[in-house]
């Protein structure tokens, strides 16, 4: 019962008893409308309460980030006496709460549509968790929780573009990685000693018969595949920023994973900090996984990031490309990711922060850029920072 429906018995209580006691004809019709209006009240609200029933459902359960979603609400209802429309508490895709008054009938069913926008990546519960049954004088508001589980709403990243990928070996590319990832079962021609060559590689009859050392060179084909090394920690950010970092990060993994997958390219995508979770495909076909998967992700791995980029750099040693997005950039951070592009890969690194980088961070991207890592930075709140000169330094 609210305070108006309490004043309006107490009002009907008092002038019943004024009426007996002056014998005030006047005073007893106020006090039998008050009650009866207070009873009409109880009665309507208590049907309602009784014969409601209430299914709610998503349209889908899956929708990409800043597109709406459908949600729809069905209320039967077999009440003979008016109520005021049906109040809602209603949790949204952006995880916060809403209330809602839904007008309804007394008999028949009841089907409200809404259409609820999603502005974050993530899994949510959406749907009404609570609804209010009042009577047409507010007298009275009877709640009552929705005992059955919300759907679920899988938010997905929005691929953004993203610039193509250089692959290693490439033109420039040095001795020392050649050697690295040279294709040892495929040798291909001979040529003079160099310096820093391996004793295993000379080629000893060729030697002697020209009188000069001479070493077998092997095939180092183009490799066109990725690994995506995505930084699963709470993002390093305001809490305010957390949700539009995780936004950031993986709809900028989804566009590189998208622009690869439709070139055929092979790639990685490891989903967790000890590499033994991960999906991979080369085909357009496997991007829906990849974002599904970028979707369920909490994002509370603890652990140091620089440990997952040293594991990362133990089999790479095969692998064309590597993207790191991280919103964290550490001396560790940055000595990892230098030790992972001296294995092999081509690398590119990504950093996310609330504004402009701090001068310890302007610092490590500009060795990161000097140690041949494709370094960029991207502001969450738009304001630009120091990159290396790529397309990928732009603010998602």
């Amino acid at each position: 019962m609210t305070a108006r429906g309490a004043a309006a018995l107490g009002l009907g209580a008092v002038l019943l008893v004024t009426a007996l006691s002056v014998g005030s004809a006047g005073a007893l019709l106020l006090s039998a409308a008050a009650l009866i209006a207070w009873a009409f009240s109880l009665v309507s609200v208590l049907f309602a309460y009784a014969t409601c029933r209430l299914t709610q459902e998503l349209g889908t359960p899956r929708a990409t980030r800043a597109y709406p979603c459908l949600y729809r609400l069905r209320v039967a209802m077999a009440s003979p006496l008016p109520i005021a429309p049906l109040g809602l508490r209603v949790t949204l895709p952006s995880g916060r709460q809403s209330e809602f008054a839904l007008p309804v009938r007394s008999f028949g069913k009841t089907v409200s549509e809404n259409e609820f926008a999603c502005p974050h990546v993530g899994v949510y519960a959406v749907g009404a968790t609570r609804f209010f049954f009042r009577d047409c004088f507010g007298f009275f508001s009877l709640p009552h929780r929705f005992r059955a589980p919300l759907p679920e709403l899988t938010v997905l990243p929005d691929p953004g573009e993203a610039e193509a990928l250089s692959y290693s070996p490439g033109e420039g590319e040095n001795s020392s990685v050649q050697r690295a990832i040279a294709d040892h079962s495929t040798p291909s021609d001979t040529r003079a000693w160099q310096e820093g060559d391996e004793l295993k590689r000379v080629h000893w009859k060729l030697s002697m018969r020209r009188q000069e050392l001479m070493v077998r060179t092997y095939e180092t084909p183009q490799r066109r595949d990725a690994l995506l090394l995505l930084d699963f920690a709470p993002p390093r950010v305001p809490d305010a920023l957390r949700a539009g970092a995780v936004d950031a990060m993986t709809e900028r993994c989804a566009g590189i994973a998208r622009g690869l997958l439709s070139e055929r390219h092979p790639v990685r995508l490891p989903l967790g900090a000890d590499g033994k979770r991960e999906l991979s495909g080369e085909a357009i076909s496997a991007l829906p996984a990849m974002l599904l998967a970028l979707a369920r992700q909490p994002f509370d791995q603890p652990g140091d990031f620089a440990r997952t980029l040293y594991l990362a750099a133990r089999r790479v040693r095969r692998t064309g490309a590597a993207v790191i997005l991280t919103t964290a950039l550490t001396p560790a951070v940055a000595d990892a990711a230098l030790a992972l592009a001296r294995t092999g890969p081509r690398t590119r690194f990504l950093l996310f922060t609330a504004g402009d980088p701090t001068p310890e961070q302007e610092k490590l991207l500009r060795l990161l850029i000097s140690g041949g890592v494709d370094a960029a930075h991207a502001s969450l709140r738009g304001k630009p920072g120091p990159q290396s000169p790529s397309p990928e330094a732009e603010t998602p």
